[in-house]
């Protein structure tokens, strides 16, 4: 029960969430600029063909990183997992995995929309997926320097002591 707060607090306060928000919103608010990119985007057919595979392609570069974060090589005593707080670091990055995924399987969608028919929500659902699995994969590399950052700094001190 009290894991039910962190989960939440990982799933609403979260870049990835503003940018899917914001992808909504956008769409709402300027139908007639998507019209128009999905317009332009509907030309370029080698774009479609690959642009769902940058979303997909970096689920796998996140996994990665998230592995790194949640047992880095610098923690040989497993000083992270034993932390109060590991659970919560574990839900944050679980859930920005599945932002991950999410925001790949909207990419893999865009596949299935008819681009000779244009629409507003083409294009909003793809720069979406593309600019929400690059928000997912920034966050999660800034994560994974910032771990590095805390070991190094905490076997400097505990070298030192």
């Amino acid at each position: 029960m009290k894991g039910i707060p962190t989960i939440l607090r990982s799933v609403f306060i979260a870049p990835e969430f503003l940018v899917a928000v914001a992808g909504l919103a956008l769409s709402v608010a300027f139908p007639s600029g998507f019209l128009w990119l999905s317009e332009r985007i509907g030309q370029q057919s080698d774009l479609l063909k690959y642009a769902w595979l940058l979303p997909a392609g970096l689920v796998a570069y996140d996994l990665k990183v998230a592995r790194s974060i949640l047992l880095p090589d610098a923690d040989k005593r497993t000083v992270l997992q034993g932390w109060s707080r590991y659970w919560d670091v574990k839900c944050a990055i679980s859930v920005g995995l599945l932002y991950g995924v999410a925001f790949a399987v909207a990419g893999l969608f865009t596949m299935l929309f008819d681009w000779k028919t244009p629409a507003s929500h083409q294009s909003a659902v793809l720069l979406t997926s593309v600019s929400g699995a690059l928000t997912v994969s920034a966050t999660l590399f800034y994560a994974n320097i910032r771990m590095e950052e805390l070991f190094r700094e905490h076997w400097k001190l505990k070298g030192s002591g």
